[in-house]
């Protein structure tokens, strides 16, 4: 069996990590995400299409016949996740997730407690969604020429819809660069690109690679920038004005940037009033856009298109 699929059943009740062992063993690497909901069925998310569960391990379209979640399966997993200890995982509660061994991410839905600065725990715990950490290493390969030149990295921005590649792509550029002796500096808020567990990041980020994880990104930006005199910067899902404000703080430092934000398109993405400052004279100075459609992809510099390149 896939190794990360033995780290994520370690936190499962004996009896649903032997069913879920059979599924998974079944969706070889396929699985995306696990959704355990209470007194629902067990949904396995792959590329192919959503399946459920059913009590002796095999997967089905349909929900008849599927395993149903039960409330003390949900609070197990859960304790399990926080490692038998939710005050120490408090931080992470509060953020909707927390991210186990391996780097995978097991997101958080219920009934909120809310306080003065927004949720401080959840009350009732109704869901779980475990996302499947996919290391792709390589994954970059075919557009890190467009980006690493001789004469510097290329301010970029990556640009793609959710579940398009972003930051599987993210990643093994930070990786690649990091490892050819660029100082590098990852402002990582949601702790997708390094996953980092007890200290030590669970992906393969390079040798030459530091990172803030799980702070806002325009406060990790900056604290880079005056503490660990990086080269470039690398930071996922540009969304707001403080995002902006902070990747331009970058462009005037001389530091590189390469970023990321949700998008469908170039032309999209350049319409937004946050994202249109980056693209000035110091700015980015080209958008790639990543193509659930085979491995293709847009490359746009200053919002005109200078080569479509498809890579099969």
């Amino acid at each position: 069996m896939n190794t990360r699929y033995n780290e994520i059943l370690s936190y499962f009740p004996q009896n649903l990590r032997r069913m879920l062992g059979r599924g998974m063993n079944i969706l070889e690497d396929s699985l995306q995400e696990i959704r355990i909901r209470a007194r629902l069925p067990i949904i396995l998310g792959t590329t192919n299409g959503n399946f459920a569960i059913t009590p002796d391990g095999e997967l089905s379209p349909a929900v008849g016949g599927a395993y149903i979640v039960k409330e003390s399966d949900v609070r197990q997993i859960f304790t399990a996740v926080c490692e038998n200890s939710v005050y120490a995982f408090m931080e992470d509660i509060k953020q909707g997730f927390v991210t186990i061994k391996g780097g995978h991410r097991v997101g958080i839905a219920g009934r909120a407690v809310n306080g003065k600065n927004g949720i401080e725990n959840f009350r009732e715990i109704s869901s779980l969604n475990i996302r499947v950490a996919r290391e792709v290493v390589g994954a970059a390969n075919y557009i890190i020429g467009d980006i690493q030149k001789d004469s510097g990295i290329v301010n970029t921005l990556i640009v793609s819809p959710p579940m398009g590649g972003k930051t599987t792509v993210l990643r093994d550029l930070a990786r690649q660069i990091s490892d050819s002796g660029i100082k590098t500096a990852l402002a990582d808020d949601r702790g997708e690109l390094a996953a980092i567990f007890r200290g030590v990041p669970q992906n393969d980020i390079g040798i030459q690679t530091d990172v803030i994880e799980n702070a806002p990104k325009s406060q990790a930006v900056i604290m880079m920038l005056r503490s660990m005199s990086p080269e470039l910067i690398v930071t996922d899902e540009i969304a707001t004005k403080d995002d902006a404000d902070a990747v331009l703080k970058c462009f005037g430092t001389g530091v590189s940037v390469i970023a990321s934000t949700h998008g469908k398109s170039a032309e999209e993405v350049l319409k937004r009033e946050n994202i249109k400052p980056l693209f000035s004279e110091i700015g980015f100075k080209q958008i790639i856009v990543l193509q659930k459609e085979g491995r293709g992809i847009n490359t746009k510099v200053l919002g005109e298109i200078t080569k479509i390149r498809q890579e099969k």
